[in-house]
């Protein structure tokens, strides 16, 4: 919003009027832009309120005489005793009781909205980290993220690539109540290949040579696929239901991961990780014999060419 010059064309030629009067902004928009804003004329006789064109007249009237005359021009609805403006002075117990209550309630509001929304720029500063890496991240943003949400869900967590060296193992020891899980980590920027899986089942082979005293019960590999996708345009499954069902190990996608992380859904992380159909059953079916918690639906990792059968 500017004052310019107007240009005429006429029989005498091209006549350019220079542009008069001063135009203050009131109402500055996020780009720095003036919304309203007044113009006076050189000789300060005449003053302009410019406005956006399709506003309501009467909330431009409503505000003039509701809020800026008794702010900036007191004096002029004196002058017209207007019912706007009563002079506090003059006012009833009840009146001035109810203006004070009123003032009272606006200075709580803007309080509680502060602390509000410093509270929500607190939470998002925590939460954005984790949330970035599950849904876009890859390498060890992504890996780290996971071990975030594996600890959150009760996990003893241990960086193998950090411990053992980068590509020796899986990225990710995960230690929950007795069991001891393998985690593989990867991101696909498209649809996920089934090389990871056998990444994953190379690392199981290995590790009896890595840590022979301490063998791991089961494993599982989280993708984050798609990830050059919206969230809600990727596909549900890292792969088709007749490729998992073939494996010992679940597979896992970091988009579910984040939905359990987001909504503090622990028990889901755990049955997910752990490869248990309900690891809430486990606690409510009671300890078994001997004291030990039955294992419901978990899936054991066996090396290639053993069966159940010879276990």
């Amino acid at each position: 919003m500017t004052v310019q010059a107007t240009v005429m064309e006429g029989s005498r030629g091209t006549t350019v009027r220079k542009p008069e009067g001063e135009l203050v902004p009131i109402l500055i928009d996020s780009l720095g832009k003036p919304v309203v804003a007044r113009w006076t004329s050189a000789d300060s006789q005449q003053i302009w309120y410019v406005i956006p064109d399709g506003v309501d007249w009467n909330q431009v009237l409503d505000w003039l005489v509701q809020r800026a005359l008794p702010e900036h021009v007191p004096a002029a609805l004196r002058r017209v005793r207007s019912r706007h403006h009563v002079d506090p002075a003059l006012e009833t117990p009840a009146e001035t009781q109810a203006r004070s209550s009123l003032g009272e309630l606006e200075r709580r509001y803007l309080e509680d909205k502060a602390r509000l929304e410093g509270e929500l720029v607190q939470a998002r500063q925590e939460a954005e980290p984790v949330r970035a890496a599950l849904l876009y991240g890859r390498g060890s943003e992504l890996e780290d993220a996971v071990a975030v949400v594996l600890r959150a869900a009760g996990f003893t967590v241990t960086d193998l690539d950090e411990e053992l060296g980068d590509t020796l193992s899986a990225d990710l020891l995960a230690v929950l109540n007795g069991s001891t899980c393998l985690v593989e980590v990867k991101a696909a920027s498209g649809a996920a290949g089934e090389k990871l899986i056998s990444q994953l089942q190379r690392h199981l082979e290995k590790w009896p040579q890595l840590r022979p005293g301490q063998p791991v019960t089961c494993a599982a590999l989280i993708v984050s696929h798609q990830h050059r996708l919206d969230p809600a345009e990727r596909s549900a499954e890292v792969y088709q239901r007749r490729v998992v069902d073939t494996l010992p190990f679940p597979v896992i996608s970091s988009g579910d991961l984040f939905r359990w992380w987001c909504t503090q859904d622990w028990p889901a992380v755990q049955g997910a990780v752990l490869g248990q159909a309900h690891v809430a059953g486990e606690r409510e079916e009671g300890p078994a014999e001997g004291g030990e918690i039955p294992a419901v639906g978990r899936r054991r990792w066996l090396p290639r060419g053993k069966s159940q059968r010879a276990r």
